[in-house]
């Protein structure tokens, strides 16, 4: 190619490139970009244009975007200030419908909690807890309703707090994996229990000072407003640290319903690059405001106890407070956002295509490659353990719930809650201990040949039960079902820890047992010595595994369970005491035993794909038939 038409060709891209470098808004995956592409043209032009100008111009535009690379690498502060500046209000301008539905959601259901409060005065003690309610009557009845602020130090009162909120908040924020729903029901609640709380004090106005004591009923502008009343009392106490408090509680929930749209509307992109963009600015949301949380933190436990600073003082700290949100939170983002073209970009990068490759067997994994490997490979065949696991655990359910002689469960009163503890009670009901280990050998057994067809098998052949020997997977299942179940049914605290502590060992045994066809001792031996070196990862990993299912199951628990059912179906039920409990039970065991079903099936796909890491690791057979089959030059 000529030097003119080189330049013809490329003339307009380096433009683009000095425009770039001139304004400096382009993107870290634009700055990559570029950088390729002019260390490309700038090898080229040095082979067939060495004593060329065109040369020297590429050199000198490939330094000027390298030393740009460099300098923003050294400024260790740039990219925090950056965040604070710029990143973070971007992506709450680009999440402001999801704040918007957020805020709707609490606004609505804080209405409903006091029109529900008007209505049925015992909502308060159903929503707030018996408890909390009589101790709170007992501090208005001695003159300090707001003396629950002050119970305890301020520092033993701020940590708790701080710990609590970051959880909660972190809780909405998580919980919008599933569809948004989860951060919506957390949203409806928190509105709900702040409506009722605040009528709480209201009602207690009502009922104690409104009427003098010749019955006239006094002015409720001038007496909610002027005079000492709960409300007032009460409104100044609580949002002196709830303004920033819930404000930050709402900002989480429009950051969980970010992250649930990605899986929703992923629109141009795959969905599982609409999810990583809309986790990404989701956890920029949840990260922002931690700071937020940990001052209404620090406000509750040190300022709000302080009930007798002037009025005037805690309601301008409300104001300022409120003014702080909205202006950073809102006003802010809008304005970078008007000052930055093309912002989308930043928060909504275009997609990196990766070309998909199959598992390779032979390969030696990375811990992190080996998490990465065994989500891919367990999401990507989620339907068909699904199936099985969801059937499984409706029959579990089904039976638990109905058990009219008590074998699998034992009842006691009407607001029962069906725990773990009822779940692993083997000792008490040895039917239970047989009905759990028939489910954990069918799922294990499926599990094991599945993970095996996939990761060993052709592409495109299908799986199929009659295809695999049962006799030594199924041997080694019931055995180590055995060792768990049994070591669990002694009742000894001890031997159940020891059972949980075996179980990745087992169920790495069962792996083995059917991938090399070998007998449970014999598998036994072979783990032993494919372990030798590799205990720590091995136990690291599953004990990860095993904290993300509990993740998952405190999610699921409290939205299904301790949200729905015991504020909302047992409330409503009250005309059957039967259909409500066998309800409860039935979804508790439900969501209990298909956490556990997950867990195990993620596990057999974990040790699946880290047995072909061991065993090249341990025997290197790859390694020694790559070598034979170098040929030797004469």
């Amino acid at each position: 190619m000529k030097e003119s038409d080189f330049i013809e060709q490329n003339k307009e891209k380096w433009k683009n490139f000095e425009r770039n470098l001139i304004k400096k808004d382009a993107t870290p995956q634009e700055i990559s970009k570029l950088f390729v592409q002019i260390t490309d043209d700038l090898s080229y032009a040095r082979t067939f244009y060495g004593k060329r100008s065109v040369k020297i111009y590429l050199n000198g535009v490939a330094k000027l975007l390298f030393n740009d690379i460099n300098k923003a690498k050294k400024n260790k502060w740039s990219a925090f200030s950056n965040f604070w500046k710029k990143e973070l209000p971007l992506v709450m301008y680009a999440s402001r419908r999801a704040m918007l539905i957020s805020f709707l959601v609490f606004v609505l259901c804080f209405t409903l909690g006091v029109i529900t409060s008007i209505y049925d005065h015992d909502f308060a003690r159903t929503i707030l807890g018996d408890s909390y309610v009589s101790m709170t009557n007992k501090n208005i009845a001695d003159g300090h309703p707001m003396h629950v602020y002050a119970d305890d130090g301020e520092m033993e009162t701020f940590l708790p707090i701080l710990l609590n909120n970051l959880l909660v908040a972190f809780r909405t924020f998580f919980l919008g994996v599933f569809a948004s729903i989860g951060s919506l029901v957390i949203m409806m609640y928190n509105g709900i229990m702040v409506g009722v709380f605040q009528f709480f004090f209201v009602e207690q106005d009502v009922l104690m000072n409104l009427v003098r004591s010749d019955g006239v009923f006094m002015g409720s502008f001038r007496y909610f407003v002027l005079e000492k009343s709960l409300f007032r009392q009460s409104f100044l106490a609580i949002w002196t640290h709830g303004t920033l408090e819930i404000s930050a509680i709402i900002i989480a929930g429009g950051a969980g319903i970010t992250l649930g749209k990605g899986l929703l509307f992923p629109r141009t992109y795959s969905r599982i690059q609409a999810f990583k963009i809309s986790g990404r600015n989701g956890l920029k949301i949840i990260m922002g405001v931690s700071p937020v949380i940990l001052l209404a933190a620090f406000c509750e436990g040190f300022l709000t106890r302080h009930t007798d600073i002037p009025d005037i003082i805690r309601f301008s700290f409300i104001l300022l407070s409120l003014a702080f949100i909205l202006i950073y939170f809102f006003w802010y983002p809008r304005k970078v956002a008007k000052n930055t073209p093309d912002y989308e970009k930043l928060t909504e990068p275009p997609p990196v295509y990766a070309k998909k490759t199959p598992f390779n067997i032979n390969e030696i994994l990375s811990t992190g490659r080996l998490f990465s490997e065994t989500l891919r490979i367990f999401f990507k065949n989620i339907g068909a353990y699904f199936l099985l696991i969801f059937a499984s655990s409706v029959l579990f359910a089904t039976i638990t719930s109905t058990d009219k002689l008590n074998l699998f469960f034992s009842p006691g009163n009407y607001y029962i809650d069906y725990n773990l503890i009822d779940f692993f009670n083997y000792s008490e009901l040895p039917f239970m201990a047989t009905l759990s280990g028939l489910l954990f050998i069918g799922i294990l057994i499926f599990s094991i040949l599945y993970s095996k067809h996939k990761l060993t098998s052709q592409h495109g052949n299908k799986f199929r039960f009659k295809n695999y020997s049962l006799n030594h997977v199924g041997i080694s299942c019931l055995l180590s079902t055995s060792i768990f179940v049994g070591l669990i049914a002694t009742g000894s605290g001890w031997f159940s820890f020891l059972a949980f502590l075996m179980l990745p060992f087992l169920l790495l045994i069962s792996n083995i047992s059917a991938i090399e066809h070998l007998h449970f001792f014999a598998a036994v031996s072979r783990t032993s010595s494919l372990l030798a070196k590799n205990w720590l990862r091995f136990f690291a990993l599953s004990l990860v595994f095993l904290v993300m299912s509990w993740l998952f199951f405190a999610a699921v628990k409290f939205i299904f369970d301790d949200f729905l059912i015991k504020t909302g179906v047992l409330w409503v039920l009250t005309n059957s005491d039967y259909l409500s409990q066998t309800l409860s039970v039935g979804i508790s065991s439900f969501i209990i035993c298909f956490t556990f079903l997950t867990f195990l099936a993620l596990l057999v796909s974990f040790f699946s794909v880290f047995y072909f890491t061991l065993k090249e690791t341990y025997t290197a057979e790859n390694l020694l038939s790559r070598i034979k089959n170098i040929k030797v030059r004469p």
